[in-house]
């Protein structure tokens, strides 16, 4: 089994937040931090859930977002 990296910058105060949500969907990945100040992440997934997780990253990206909307 493959496992995929995906590197993020997210809101810091976020960051436990979203690892709580991830540890509810049981093995889809695992969220390391490598900058808390800067809110950069990395989460690792199995090849097979790299999809699962892209469109649970995409329905979350809003309140994750540490950029401001653009209109």
């Amino acid at each position: 089994m493959e496992i995929v990296s995906l590197f993020c910058v997210i809101r810091p105060a976020r960051i436990s937040w979203l690892r709580h949500i991830l540890e509810g969907y049981d093995g889809l990945a695992m969220l390391s931090t490598i900058a808390a100040e800067k809110g950069l992440i990395r989460i690792q997934t199995p090849s097979c859930s790299y999809v699962e997780l892209i469109q649970l990253m995409e329905s979350l990206a809003p309140s994750l977002t540490p950029y401001p909307a653009f209109s």
